[in-house]
């Protein structure tokens, strides 16, 4: 048996332990602590940590290491401790796949490179609105450094059923290149009680995510769906809330008025909250919801909508997202259609579908609550942390 086959040892490159910059650093995270638990010994490289970091990290059996750190540190600085070579060294995307490329060209050749992509550029940069460059030349930049990254890797890794088979399908024109890795966030259940209907009022509607993006969220069609859906219930039901997380800081008084401009149903109240990254904040919207909104017009996966997923809330994913295509593997089709709702990019066509999912909820959200606990049970089952992190582990010892 050799070491590998033992205690391989995985060197993570990040840009951060906790999630100030949303999904990448999430998964990045979550990943780590998922190798850690499987076997691996486990260093995340970071540019900086803090002690409540590494405290957190190494609770999770990570060791948090700094990019620069001790005297003449340097673009060159080896970032592990001498003697300790890595088996294996992971980036992510174009945000640390060059550093972790060039760390193992530098210091360790006999290191394996797997390289993880978390987005489409050709499908995001389109909806990217308020940019002065040309969206066309922007995606193909990027989409040829993601490629060229791919390319030089070991082992290349999409997040997802959406990026693997347009990864597939990408280095297919490559002889030689491996087989590109389904890489599938895990749904372990946190709380394995089941989620009843929230008491009180009025009844809230989420949205999650960082809303400069908001064309690409669907922000908008979300407002006029729930508008919608108010049209289709009787005057007697109850009030409904569209509580917006992720406004930039400064943006949440514009952010609310362009929601209301989109909706133009001044009985529907619009609350607007900053981005976060607190987790036992995010855990209670998540909570307090009864219905999260994901109508991504491109998504290459969508962790808000599984993170809803696992915490029980009912929940509706645009079907343009890896997520959508994930349950509707995992789940019986007439589950997966209670979740996932098509985006085909017509509005009038849109907003009337979303609108009445939305409405099916609202009229009856204890079914809601119902399909929302089903889908997590088999979720749960067909798809974990561990056995994303085995598949990586598998790659080293074959």
């Amino acid at each position: 048996m050799t070491t590998e086959d033992t205690a391989p040892t995985v060197l993570n490159i990040a840009t951060e332990w906790h999630s100030a910059h949303g999904g990448l650093s999430t998964l990045s995270r979550r990943l780590c602590v998922a190798l850690a638990r499987t076997g691996a010994t486990v260093h995340c490289l970071v540019p900086i940590a803090g002690e409540i970091e590494r405290a957190d990290a190494a609770s999770a059996g990570v060791t948090l290491v700094e990019a620069q750190s001790g005297a003449g540190a340097g673009a060159g600085h080896c970032p592990l401790p001498p003697g300790v070579v890595p088996s294996v060294v992971i980036g992510h995307g174009r945000v640390t796949g060059v550093q972790a490329r060039r760390h193992i060209q530098d210091h360790w050749s006999s290191a394996r490179l797997l390289h993880v992509v978390h987005v489409a550029p050709d499908e995001l940069e389109w909806w990217r609105a308020g940019r002065t460059d040309d969206a066309g030349v922007r995606a193909d930049v990027r989409t040829r450094l993601e490629l060229s990254l791919a390319r030089d890797a070991t082992w290349t890794a999409a997040v997802g059923p959406r990026l693997h088979q347009r990864l597939l399908r990408d280095l297919s024109v490559f002889p030689g290149t491996a087989k590109p890795l389904r890489l599938d966030p895990g749904f372990d259940l946190t709380d394995p009680a089941p989620r009843a209907p929230t008491p009180g009022g009025p009844v809230q509607v989420l949205l999650m995510g960082r809303m400069e993006d908001w064309e690409i969220k669907g922000v908008d069609l979300g407002a006029k769906a729930v508008a919608h859906a108010l049209t289709l219930r009787g005057e007697a039901q109850p009030e409904v809330e569209l509580l917006v997380r992720g406004a930039a800081p400064g943006e949440c008084g514009a952010l609310r008025d362009a929601i209301q401009g989109w909706a133009a149903r001044p009985s529907l109240a619009v609350t607007v909250r900053p981005f976060s990254t607190e987790a036992e904040q995010l855990a209670q919207d998540f909570a307090r919801a009864t219905l999260l909104l994901m109508p991504s017009r491109a998504e290459g996966f969508g962790l808000v909508g599984q993170e809803a997923v696992v915490a029980g809330t009912p929940t509706l994913v645009s079907g343009r997202s890896g997520l959508g295509m994930l349950l509707r593997e995992m789940l019986p089709t007439s589950e997966a259609s209670r979740l996932v709702v098509p985006v085909v990019s017509n509005e009038a066509d849109d907003v009337m579908r979303w609108g009445h999912e939305v409405a099916a909820v609202l009229r009856d959200p204890s079914a809601a609550f119902v399909t929302a606990e089903a889908a997590r049970r088999t979720a749960a089952t067909r798809c974990t942390w561990e056995m994303a992190a085995r598949e990586i582990l598998d790659l080293l010892r074959k």
